[in-house]
């Protein structure tokens, strides 16, 4: 895993250091995609932290970038994990799909979209920071860069998907929306 990592991590650095880099799209399973999230996360979890999957196993492949989804989605997850290890060190973060109909990402109708939601029972983003929490540098902690949201949305965004959340004290959900392969 960190040999792949590593790898993953080098070749993603030098792909964003390159001048209007495109992604480099294939069919992708959404779901392999979220099991390889799920492996690297589970390692640093803390004990009273737990992670769980809730797919739904009808969703077609999507065109996307895979090191580009796994880097987006797992600066989503861990800012959940933060949350939830800064609030106590205790509780739940849920990767759901699901298939969802006749939905404008962008200014483009698609007839199916793939909903991804990392869900967390953690304390909720802040009244103060919802309006710019995809700004650079924006961060409710004091270690924090600020930069995990907006590289994620940036991610998402070139793959054609977009990112919104909703938030409530015990309750937060980030989706990720991206478009199934050959669907407007």
């Amino acid at each position: 895993v960190i040999i792949a990592e590593a790898d993953r991590l080098g070749n993603l650095v030098n792909r964003m250091l390159t001048p209007n880099a495109e992604p480099e799209m294939v069919a992708v399973n959404i779901h392999q995609i979220l099991d390889r999230i799920y492996a690297l996360v589970t390692v640093e979890l803390p004990d009273r932290v737990t992670l769980m999957t809730d797919y739904d196993p009808s969703i077609p492949d999507i065109m996307g970038d895979p090191e580009l989804l796994i880097q987006g989605i797992l600066n989503v997850v861990r800012n959940a994990q933060q949350a939830l290890v800064e609030a106590g060190g205790y509780g739940q973060i849920v990767l759901r799909t699901r298939v969802r109909r006749n939905m404008t990402i962008g200014h483009q109708r698609h007839r199916l979209v793939a909903q991804l939601d990392i869900i967390d029972d953690g304390p909720g983003v802040p009244e103060q920071l919802r309006e710019q929490i995809f700004y650079p540098l924006i961060t409710g902690r004091a270690e924090g860069s600020g930069l995990g949201l907006p590289i994620a949305q940036s991610l998402i965004n070139q793959q054609g998907g977009v990112i919104n959340f909703t938030s409530s004290p015990g309750h937060t959900v980030f989706s990720i929306f991206l478009t199934l392969e050959g669907e407007t």
